[in-house]
């Protein structure tokens, strides 16, 4: 892959999670695996929907957290979420592809199927 798998990531962050940079980075990968996800779902339209659904929450969550923590104005902010989630989203875009060519499926057997998994979890706590 194109990228540290999201646990693997965490698991080395640990003592950083508080970190605001280390906070965004996981956040905006799981706002890029969710608008990937919603992309690659469309077919099933209730499935896309909610993927894009929990991108809008968390990459919002992410502006603000930035915003908030770093002092950065929603110009800056956007910017830096733009571009991370964009790159990022190139990433599981190429890993994808790779994967559904060797397998038939995008994501499942490799880090974007795990990610997921991760980003549900981390959606889920944020207030």
């Amino acid at each position: 892959g194109s990228m540290i798998p999201l646990d693997k990531y965490i698991k080395n962050n640990s003592k950083y999670f508080n970190d605001p940079i280390t906070k965004a980075y996981i956040l905006k990968r799981c706002a890029a695996v969710y608008l990937y996800a919603g992309g690659i779902t469309q077919a099933k339209k209730d499935i896309s929907n909610s993927f894009l659904a929990a991108y809008q929450r968390v990459a919002l969550f992410t502006g603000k957290m930035l915003m908030r923590e770093m002092g950065w104005s929603e110009k800056v902010a956007s910017k830096s979420l733009l571009t991370d989630v964009k790159n990022m989203g190139d990433n599981y875009t190429k890993d994808g592809n790779d994967s559904f060519a060797k397998t038939g499926k995008y994501m499942q057997g490799n880090y974007i199927g795990q990610d997921l998994k991760i980003c549900k979890g981390v959606a889920e706590t944020l207030k």
